[in-house]
């Protein structure tokens, strides 16, 4: 344990406040210890030194009672100084003229002494009084500045919470959006990619020239298609759900150099899959990373390194692009140049209890994501499923998954 510092106590003789008796009383009591220890030597000094016993109580009454309780003890003390120290040694009759000077000049020095206690006493009140005032006006500022960080961490709390929320709302309304795009839109079309190709056939014989523009038409209709069915699959990939986070984010990459010309190497280590929520967040961190490397850093290569086992998830995504200044860095990491990508992935590592960092230089930009997972927690893993099988991808689509990627010239 660390040495405790030695505590200095003083003490301080501070005026009184108070009732007019309290203060009275207490410089009339000063005043006649004063004398009383003064008569224990009056067989020593006689009539000698009697204003030096009065001077001490003037000058404690004028600073510790106030004005007027140590004029009137120090007017009744030399009296009574007079009368027990000084007429028994002088001869009767009249004071002498010396007498009568050295008493006026004792006098008019205790007033000074008094009027000079009395000022002191009364700066010093009001420099306890101003004193006081500012201990409690910095009481009442250190409460309101609680009671408003309280506030402001209770909104931040509720932003966090509400953009956490839409970006829930977001991603399963990505996935109703993709689903409906497959299921219906996407059987619609291949329905009528049969039609089409039934009259062309029927056309062949009969109306070659017409057959012709029809099978264009076909054509077209199958471009739809595949775009859509990319576009459905970007939107959320069905390997997500039924294969996991390792082969949607081998078929993401692979369709992303394909797509951008950015040669991307992912790491990918871990045993086991993860909670739905868990795949989900990394994923879309991933996919916006990429999008902004190929947006931003003008790097022609980028690597992703995922691992997890039982104490926490890292996620690495870095490229060798142009940086980031040190400003851009400052204002990123203070949230004030944040834009909605770089949020939604912030909130998204948060909601999960990890943390996201953003380093960069002149070689290039690391986004690094690390989710801590307690031990014997086990929201962040779960059980293999059943069935590997596509079951929301027909058979015959499923080759068809990376090349409709490949074909895709924007990254949603």
């Amino acid at each position: 344990m660390p040495d405790r510092l030695p505590v200095t106590r003083t003490f301080a003789l501070l005026p009184l406040e108070g009732s007019w008796l309290k203060r009275y009383g207490v410089a009339l009591l000063a005043m006649t210890v004063a004398l009383a220890f003064r008569s224990i030597f009056q067989p020593v000094l006689g009539g000698s030194m009697q204003w030096v016993s009065i001077s001490a109580p003037t000058v404690f009454a004028a600073w510790y009672c106030g004005l007027w309780p140590a004029a009137l003890s120090t007017i009744l003390g030399t009296l009574a100084a007079n009368a027990l120290f000084l007429t028994p040694y002088r001869p009767l009759g009249p004071s002498s003229q010396k007498d009568i000077i050295g008493e006026l000049l004792f006098l008019g020095f205790c007033a000074a002494i008094i009027a000079l206690g009395e000022a002191g006493r009364r700066n010093y009140l009001r420099l306890g009084r101003a004193h006081e005032m500012l201990l409690r006006s910095r009481t009442q500022l250190k409460f309101r500045v609680r009671q408003r960080t309280a506030q402001l961490q209770q909104t931040n709390g509720d932003l966090r919470d509400l953009s956490v929320r839409l970006l829930r709302v977001q991603d399963d309304e990505r996935r109703r959006i993709a689903r409906d795009l497959h299921d219906s839109t996407g059987q619609a079309l291949t329905a009528l990619k049969l039609e089409l190709a039934g009259i062309e056939r029927e056309l062949a014989v009969r109306n070659p020239q017409i057959a012709r523009r029809l099978s264009s038409t076909i054509e077209t209709a199958r471009l739809i298609s595949d775009e859509l069915r990319t576009i459905s699959y970007l939107l959320h990939p069905p390997l997500l759900d039924e294969l996991g986070l390792a082969s949607a984010l081998r078929w993401y990459v692979d369709g992303f150099g394909k797509r951008s010309g950015i040669a991307v190497h992912l790491d990918f280590r871990g045993e086991g899959r993860l909670a739905p929520e868990f795949e989900t967040a990394l994923f879309r961190v991933v996919q916006e990373c990429l999008i902004n490397i190929h947006r931003h850093s003008g790097s022609a290569t980028a690597s992703i390194r995922l691992s997890y086992g039982n104490s926490r998830i890292v996620l690495e995504v870095q490229d060798e692009g142009r940086g980031m200044s040190a400003e851009e860095l400052s204002e990123i990491s203070s949230g004030a140049a944040l834009g909605v990508g770089l949020r939604g992935m912030r909130e998204r590592i948060k909601d999960l209890g990890g943390e996201m960092e953003i380093l960069s230089s002149g070689r290039g930009t690391t986004v690094k994501a690390v989710i801590a997972i307690e031990a014997g927690q086990s929201k962040a893993f779960a059980a293999p499923p059943e069935s590997a099988a596509l079951t929301d991808v027909p058979a015959a689509d499923r080759p068809g998954v990376m090349g409709a990627a490949a074909k895709s010239a924007t990254v949603n």
